[in-house]
């Protein structure tokens, strides 16, 4: 009984000290590889994993895009402005800079090369929420190195009120090839994502949830220029692409069905993994999936 209760020990010790974990095992196969559009694929699952993750392939859900966070593309800038008062002209700019500090302050500003792209946009001759159309920012791109987009006002000191200008409606993508399209400013960031700089005279930038918005003096009011900053911005940012959990060690699964909605061809992935604090095996599964 004693050499028994020794040998459950052992045995109870070993299984509680083992680091390795067991392979998945996983395999797939589809009831169909050619489907038409909003047609639906049956998956069939064998193995003992204790974790799925599905890749459908489309955009934003593709594997060999899951630790992507940089990518090729055309970042496009659009904005709607409103000008209002006065007769000045040449009041708003638009401007880039590549080498600005981050620091938001006069010396900074003046320190920083800014390029004028005011040319590239309609701006406001008037009428209120002007389209910007879309601005490419391509010639900005330096890797991974940050960008930042300014509006600079001026007000100038003669007999004719100084302008107002409002700018709404902010979007910064970046486009891929594809046509898949990632956010560089969030809709929460589109005006909370800029900073103003007073830099003659009290005239100053005003930021809300909404706009931007700058407003001058009156007839031979003080010169006055003001500047509203954009936080730092990765032109060539994109949002790694993500798969759905489909299982996890509490469920049960043999199989999973997916519509496609949209002809072309795709990497149907899946990841199978059994993970434990010292170990982990995976397995991955591919099929190709045509949709006419």
């Amino acid at each position: 009984m004693k050499k028994l209760l020794i040998i459950t020990s052992a045995v109870i010790l070993f299984a509680c000290n083992k680091k390795e974990v067991d392979p998945t095992g996983f395999s797939v196969s589809a009831d169909k590889l050619r489907i038409q559009a909003n047609d639906t694929v049956n998956f069939s699952f064998t193995g003992n994993a204790w974790y799925i993750t599905f890749f459908s392939g489309e955009p934003g859900k593709r594997f060999e895009y899951r630790d992507r966070i940089t990518a090729d593309g055309t970042p496009e800038l659009s904005f709607t402005s409103y000008r209002q008062n006065g007769s000045q002209e040449n009041t708003l700019r638009v401007l880039v800079s590549t080498d600005f500090s981050g620091e938001y302050d006069s010396t900074s500003i003046y320190n920083a090369s800014w390029t004028d792209i005011t040319a590239d946009v309609v701006l406001s001759t008037g009428a209120d929420n002007t389209a910007s159309g879309k601005i490419d920012l391509s010639q900005f791109v330096k890797n991974d190195h940050p960008a930042y987009i300014a509006f600079q006002y001026l007000g100038y000191n003669d007999d004719s009120d100084q302008r107002t200008w409002t700018i709404k409606n902010i979007a910064l993508n970046n486009v891929l090839p594809d046509n898949s399209s990632y956010p560089l400013l969030a809709i929460a960031e589109s005006t909370a994502g800029f900073q103003q700089v007073n830099m003659k005279s009290s005239v100053k930038w005003t930021i809300s949830t909404s706009q931007l918005q700058v407003k001058g003096g009156g007839a031979n009011s003080p010169e006055a220029e003001a500047w509203v900053i954009s936080k730092a911005l990765v032109l060539n940012k994109v949002t790694p692409d993500v798969g759905v959990p489909l299982k996890n060690m509490t469920t049960r699964m043999s199989e999973y069905s997916y519509i496609y909605t949209t002809p072309g061809t795709y990497k149907a992935t899946f990841l199978a993994s059994n993970p434990s604090r010292y170990d982990k095996t995976e397995d991955v599964q591919e099929l190709t999936i045509e949709v006419e």
